[in-house]
């Protein structure tokens, strides 16, 4: 059972998936060289970020959460200091344009307030255009 990770300048990883959680999310870190007390997660190839964070110390194997031949995406996990939220970081070298769909994903997952006010601000914007098209034609 293994798992390709990407990251860095197109580098891949196979990694072996029988091993516990705790270790599988070390190695990971120690790949990309991270501070050990950093948070790091993996996005698959339909855009499902996998939450890692939450079982960083679990001794469950990494193959009850990952599923084997599949491809992920290194990410960073930050806090966002204005929100509380979490932040995700590709550590994919140009993953922007190598994977544009999966950045997109990643880009609104980052972001999810500051979608949702688009979505209302985009709302309300086209309601006062459409009642002022409305008053227009009569």
């Amino acid at each position: 059972m293994f798992a390709t990770v990407l990251f860095g300048d197109s580098r891949m990883e196979i990694l072996n998936l029988n091993c516990k959680l705790i270790n599988f999310i070390h190695y990971l870190k120690e790949m990309c060289s991270l501070d050990f007390k950093e948070c790091v997660d993996l996005l698959d190839s339909s855009g499902r970020v996998m939450n890692l964070e939450r079982q960083q110390h679990s001794l469950a194997l990494a193959s009850s959460v990952l599923v084997e031949r599949q491809f992920y995406v290194l990410l960073k996990v930050c806090r966002d200091p204005d929100t509380g939220g979490l932040k995700y970081v590709s550590l994919l070298n140009n993953f922007s344009q190598s994977h544009p769909e999966l950045a997109e994903l990643l880009r609104k997952l980052s972001n999810p307030n500051k979608e949702q006010d688009r979505k209302i601000r985009g709302g309300r914007t086209r309601t006062k255009n459409n009642s002022s098209n409305h008053r227009n034609h009569k």
